[in-house]
């Protein structure tokens, strides 16, 4: 049986970008302040406040028609909000990608202006229900008063709601929002990195397997860690975030070995589901703009400018993990940490994201110049010898590919003049061999 901590991290977990989180949150807090109104209307305070009132909302039936009218007005808001929500993530998985549907649907500010606007239906229909026709004392006086300011508030976040759909719905919104979200991964994670240069060896740790199928996404590092401390182990899991697993794949070695009961714990701080969100791995990001950039040079699309700004934002992120170990750590005890995760190295994050920009785009010379000019870019930094060899495997792949597929002189000395820079920028790499011009037009 799973343990209270890691059943209440995984719920929490996946309900928090639920669409349904902040509206039921929302909802809950204004049927609050609709009981906290009704107990205040028996105070003096409100009865000297309904003198001053215009009689238009001091008459029941006039109070009970603005309720009906601002309870309709704000289910067709609601209606028309939740509509604008599905045509956004219907228009994003169509032309962008379905991995980003996760991000577009966890959008905090569209979920706290859906969460106002019911949680204003709810306040006005747990008012409309205290109204006595033939008790004109018992109007609710304050209420009516908020429940006016509610309403022009939800006229106000529709406007805003427009623009944020409207936002969601460009390709350089998501691409901006994608890279933002990985770039700061990135930072948090070289700042726990702050003095650790490799992970252990743990080659031969005791091992435990997986007991159930999934891709590994979370780690509930709080529980960990405090089974960690307890027995003084360390910890190394052998599959980088997002790795579909399957029972019996090694999970995670101790440096120590531990007893049944205690793997079994182990075992239930491990989270497996589908949903990536580019702020939670440096991967999920790079691996979303990559696949918004194959998407955009794919016929339907058609649009290589949009792949090239992907390849472009690709090469920055590139650069800013130079020099950056392939691993994370967590589950720290005294400022060092239990917990070492594997990441992606370079080599096999331009297998899994220049690749398949390379392959969808070898005909197309602007592609394949962005993806040089990308790698250029990645080697102004201080990459570690690893990574510069694998920008170097990479740019002798985008190099091979255009000798294969761009037939135009033209085209291909534009490609030459980027491969000179590339030869000039650094003197440590191995050269890049010049397209021959041949006699193409």
């Amino acid at each position: 049986m799973a343990a209270p901590s890691n059943a209440s991290f995984r719920i929490f977990r996946r309900v928090r970008d639920s669409i349904a989180f902040y509206p039921v949150l929302i909802a809950g807090l204004y049927a609050l302040i609709a009981l906290l109104v009704l107990t205040l209307e028996t105070r003096p305070v409100t009865s000297a406040l309904r003198d001053i009132l215009p009689e238009g909302l001091s008459d029941p039936d006039n109070a009970r028609e603005l309720l009906g009218t601002l309870i309709t007005s704000i289910i067709s808001l609601t209606v028309f909000s939740f509509s604008m929500v599905m045509v956004v993530l219907n228009g994003a998985a169509a032309r962008l990608t379905p991995r980003v549907l996760p991000g577009l649907i966890s959008d905090r500010r569209n979920r706290v202006i859906l969460g106002i606007y019911l949680g204003s239906v709810l306040y006005y229909l747990m008012l409309i229900s205290t109204l006595d026709q033939d008790d004109p004392a018992s109007l609710p006086t304050l209420g009516l008063l908020l429940g006016l300011v509610f309403g022009m508030l939800c006229l106000a976040l529709f406007v805003v709601f427009i623009r944020s759909v409207s936002q969601s719905i460009q390709v350089d919104w998501v691409l901006g929002q994608l890279y933002n979200g990985a770039l700061e991964n990135l930072r948090q994670r070289k700042k726990r990195l702050a003095g650790i240069a490799r992970a252990p060896d743990a080659s031969d740790w005791w091992c435990i397997a997986a007991d159930r199928p999934g891709y590994l996404r979370d780690v509930n590092e709080h529980r960990l860690g405090e089974l960690l401390r307890r027995e003084d182990l360390i910890a190394v899991i052998q599959a980088e975030p997002g790795f579909f697993m399957v029972e019996g794949h090694p999970l995670i070695r101790l440096s120590a070995p531990v007893d049944d009961q205690t793997v079994a714990k182990i075992l239930d701080c491990f989270d497996f589901h589908n949903d990536e969100f580019a702020s939670a791995n440096l991967s999920y990001g790079m691996r979303q703009i990559s696949e918004i950039a194959v998407k955009a040079i794919s016929p339907a699309i058609n649009d290589p400018g949009t792949a090239i700004r992907a390849v472009n934002l690709l090469g920055v992120l590139l650069l800013r993990l130079n020099g950056v170990p392939p691993i994370d750590v967590g589950c720290f005890d005294q400022g060092r940490p239990r917990l070492y995760y594997p990441q992606m190295a370079m080599q096999r994050i331009l297998e899994w994201v220049m690749a398949p920009v390379r392959n969808y785009g070898c005909g197309d010379p602007h592609v394949l110049a962005a993806l040089l000019q990308s790698m250029k870019n990645a080697l102004h930094g201080d990459p570690s010898a690893d990574q510069l060899e694998a920008l170097t495997e990479e740019i002798h792949a985008v190099r091979n590919s255009a000798d294969t597929h761009v037939e135009s002189r033209r085209d291909r000395q534009a490609l030459n003049t980027v491969l000179e820079r590339l030869n000039r920028q650094r003197h440590d790499m191995q050269p890049v061999p010049l397209l021959p011009l041949g006699d193409g037009l």
